[in-house]
């Protein structure tokens, strides 16, 4: 992050050419409801959080692509999720079927970095009670999403929540194929440990919100976005800083903040000075 390049931009305003343009989803004569206000967490936790969803996202689409490349378009068919787990040598990435009345296991692969190793057979019969309870948490929250939707596919993330013997799950907004970056639509879940109850659900943005990509050749890109569901970024805005490498200026209430990354800073003083 260049704090003088995003404090020249703020005094620039919009109309910089370092500013991508943003669009909604829905149409601008729609109504939107009163923001309803998420759980808040340290900016230290947003950024820690935000990280691992990225590493575990990444592992996940990566583990994808090489299963999809090595099974049949029928075995393809028959797959329902995947649940990763750390291992000695990297994260297991194991894609569970259909089954009755559970789910079973397909197949595993490990991600040694950025590297899928082969796509093997789970060895396995059945899944362990972890791994039910996560399958479970994730019907759980795509069961329980808000009225608020921006894509007919969503995405998934589940990590144990650090702070209670339960789940943290998210539905994500993908990028669409315009390649245009999904600020809003995101919602976050706490899941019981058993995976079968929502204990929270927060909307991480009171709207459908993709923007524009800066111009190719810009510099010192980054976007402008305001927050009004928190006073602070959250994890998904660390998490889409990190996947398309562009920093993030949040405007919440009164305050100003750069994601870089997993970078949080509060830059109101700096802001307020020009």
């Amino acid at each position: 992050m260049r704090t003088a390049s995003v404090l020249a931009a703020l005094a620039l305003g919009l109309a910089s050419p370092v500013m991508a343009q943003s669009a909604s989803a829905q149409g601008a004569a729609d109504p939107l409801p009163p923001p309803v206000p998420i759980e808040e967490w340290p900016l230290e936790k947003v950024s820690r959080i935000g990280l691992e969803m990225y590493k575990l996202d990444t592992a996940a689409w990566r583990a994808t692509d090489a299963l999809v490349a090595s099974i049949s378009q029928d075995e393809a068919r028959t797959i329902r999720g995947w649940l990763i787990a750390p291992v000695e040598d990297g994260l297991r990435v194991r894609f569970y079927r259909e089954g009755q009345p559970d789910p079973v296991p397909g197949w595993d692969v490990i991600m040694k970095g950025r590297v899928a190793g082969p796509v093997t057979p789970t060895a396995e019969a059945s899944l362990a009670p972890d791994e039910l309870a996560q399958a479970r948490a994730l019907a759980t929250a795509r069961a329980n999403i808000g009225r608020l939707r921006c894509s007919a596919r969503l995405n998934t993330v589940i990590m144990d929540d650090p702070d209670s013997d339960g789940w943290l799950v998210w539905l994500l907004t993908p990028t669409p194929d315009s390649g245009a970056i999904p600020l809003g639509g995101h919602y976050r879940f706490r899941i019981s440990a058993d995976g079968g109850s929502v204990l929270q659900r927060d909307q991480l943005s009171n709207s459908c919100f993709f923007a524009d990509r800066p111009p190719a050749g810009a510099r010192d890109p980054m976007l402008l976005y305001t927050q009004i569901v928190s006073r602070t970024p959250v994890e998904t805005q660390v998490f889409l800083s990190i996947q398309n490498q562009l920093t993030l200026v949040i405007t919440a209430g009164n305050r100003y903040f750069s994601v870089g990354g997993a970078r949080i800073a509060d830059i109101t003083d700096m802001v307020n000075r020009r």
